[in-house]
């Protein structure tokens, strides 16, 4: 199977899905504040990604599968937001949360998102080797969902400013 095979035969969603995490990502190459729900999309998305395709690939090959593979790269994800963090967010007292800019974020949506396409594509052109890809592709997603809640519960608070006095 050729490259353009592959490229043209991945349905339309999945570029739709490539624009939005490098939308999200170059969100995050400057420090900014936003509303927490704003600042907690990321985190929604990939978590929604992962249980989603862990799912579907559950209906096919059964929970047990599913369940190690997604346990699995929640548990690499989570010690990667650990002992990898990248800068630590600010949640400020109204309700906003300050991010520090930085290129990792962009670089792991893309990551994430180039080895989840390559295993799609590697359980098309070699299908008796589908289910250890598609287990991959879900290790994968699941540690950057666990990541990035490790990065959320590292944000910390930061204390309303005293009025000034007159």
């Amino acid at each position: 199977m050729h490259a353009t095979n592959i490229a043209t035969g991945a349905p339309g969603w999945v570029y739709i899905l490539l624009a939005a995490l490098v939308a999200l990502g170059i969100r995050r190459l400057k420090t900014r504040e936003t509303p927490l729900l704003v600042a907690l999309i990321p985190s929604a998305a990939f978590l929604i990604w992962s249980v989603v395709g862990a799912s579907a690939f559950a209906a096919h090959t059964g929970v047990a599968l599913a369940v190690a593979a997604w346990v699995a790269g929640a548990l690499c994800g989570g010690a990667s937001g650990v002992f990898l963090p990248e800068p630590r967010g600010e949640r400020l007292a109204n309700g906003r949360v300050r991010q520090p800019g930085s290129w990792l974020p962009l670089i792991l949506y893309i990551c994430v998102f180039l080895v989840r396409y390559a295993c799609g594509a590697w359980g098309a052109i070699v299908p008796a080797q589908a289910n250890m890809a598609t287990a991959i592709g879900i290790a994968v997603g699941a540690a950057m969902t666990a990541r990035l809640v490790i990065g959320v519960i590292r944000w910390r608070a930061v204390p309303a400013a005293s009025p000034a006095r007159a």
